[in-house]
């Protein structure tokens, strides 16, 4: 068995874990009994049909590569992509009441963009995050009045 079957055999029994607790849920008391179970059973068999998908996807490919060479799962999948990004969203979420969110967003996205663009796009990827956290904050901090933390402004 490939290696890049088993995610979509975990998300396969999540999904049916998901859906059969979604089904257990009480229906309303007011208004439409099963309205609340709408939205949570929509993605619980989204995410079963998706695994079904992926896992076809793979068992066909796995039927059509006769000598492919043997690469481990954690090359794979992107591991270290995966693991850099855990590791910024902790320092992310360290640091964003101490910089605020405009400041630590940007540096997180600019991170990422790094990752995924590389470095060769650092305009773009700076242009991008800083474009994107500005935006972010204005519609939810001046137009939702969401709070969100300032950035420190060091006065001399």
């Amino acid at each position: 068995m490939k290696s890049s079957i088993v995610p979509s055999l975990l998300f396969l029994l999540l999904g049916l874990i998901y859906t059969t607790a979604t089904l257990l849920l009480p229906e309303a008391s007011v208004g439409r009994p099963f309205e609340p179970k709408i939205f949570p059973l929509t993605l619980g068999i989204a995410m079963i049909l998706l695994s079904l998908g992926l896992m076809a996807r793979e068992l066909k490919t796995e039927e059509g590569e006769s000598s492919s060479e043997n690469v481990p799962f954690y090359k794979e999948a992107g591991f270290s992509k995966i693991l850099l990004t855990c590791l910024f969203s902790l320092v992310y979420a360290l640091v964003f009441d101490k910089l605020g969110y405009v400041l630590s967003t940007m540096l997180f996205l600019e991170a990422e963009l790094l990752i995924f663009n590389g470095k060769e796009n650092w305009k773009i990827n700076t242009i991008v995050s800083l474009a994107f956290s500005l935006f972010i904050y204005i519609v939810f901090s001046k137009l939702l009045g969401v709070y969100l933390p300032m950035t420190p402004v060091i006065w001399i």
